[in-house]
């Protein structure tokens, strides 16, 4: 990676000379082994087969190497952007304004990863890692669904962590109303990129659902999940895997209420 190219990608890294280039070069390493480790080693191998692939594998790079070196640079705020201090001369800059700095840079790397697995899903090389099977046991997978779904406006991966574990116990809940059989062939069907326009619906659904229970709105999410086992149930030919399961079975035993014996209550 040239100066030029790294420049390119981080522009708050933009200087006159070489010195801070120089100084990030040594997590360069760190940040390609980022990108593979997402990558898989064969795609990883032939990234350059694909410009826009290797565009945002190059900024994945740069942007981690940049948020790994900052808390060792001795950062100075100049005309042109950040620099690093190179005499005592220069004052260097703020605590305030680097942890600026770094949350922007964490930021524009959560962005990139998010594009970088929207392009992935579906593509052959990838979608049976490890990484693309673990990244997909959630439909919650993009920092930009928290704006939708959560009411966050300015989300990304890095916020949508700390919610994880509330995604998760939400999700849960889900499971145990649709079937884990069925939530997880949703998960699969983002992955592979092969979702229909019913499945589709049926995601948005959930994720309704989750982002009503994860903000504690809960009368929200009793709504939310009595229009989706309704809605299920009225398209129920086109889910086999739901109309096979124990969870349908339960939720047609008797017309969903959501009382306190049915299935689904854990949202009451």
């Amino acid at each position: 990676m040239t100066r030029k190219e790294f420049e390119y990608y981080v522009p708050s890294a933009v200087m006159p000379d070489d010195t801070l280039f120089e100084r990030i070069a040594e997590q360069m390493g760190e940040g390609e082994a980022a990108v593979k480790s997402l990558l898989g080693g064969d795609l990883y191998a032939a990234r350059e087969e694909n410009l826009t692939l290797l565009n945002l594998c190059n900024r994945m790079a740069c942007l981690t190497a940049y948020k790994l070196a900052i808390p060792h640079l001795d950062l100075v705020l100049t005309e042109n952007g950040f620099g690093v201090v190179s005499n005592q001369n220069v004052a260097p800059a703020s605590a305030e304004r680097v942890n600026r700095l770094r949350q922007a840079v964490q930021f524009a790397l959560d962005d990139t990863i998010d594009e970088l697995l929207d392009l992935l899903r579906g593509n052959a090389q990838w979608v049976e890692t490890h990484v693309a099977v673990e990244v997909f046991r959630s439909l919650v997978w993009n920092g930009r669904q928290q704006l939708v779904y959560f009411g966050v406006p300015n989300g990304h991966r890095s916020t949508l962590d700390e919610l994880r574990p509330k995604i998760t116990a939400a999700e849960a809940k889900v499971q145990h109303c649709i079937s884990p059989e069925f939530y997880h062939e949703l998960c699969d069907a983002v992955r592979l990129r092969t979702a229909t326009a019913e499945q589709n619906t049926a995601i948005h659904k959930i994720l309704m659902t989750v982002g009503a229970d994860v903000t504690e709105d809960h009368a929200m999410a009793h709504f939310h999940v009595k229009k989706l086992v309704e809605w299920l149930d009225g398209n129920i030919r086109t889910f086999p895997t739901y109309a096979n399961s124990t969870a349908y079975a339960a939720n047609t035993f008797e017309p969903y209420k959501n009382e306190k014996d049915d299935p689904c209550y854990f949202f009451g």
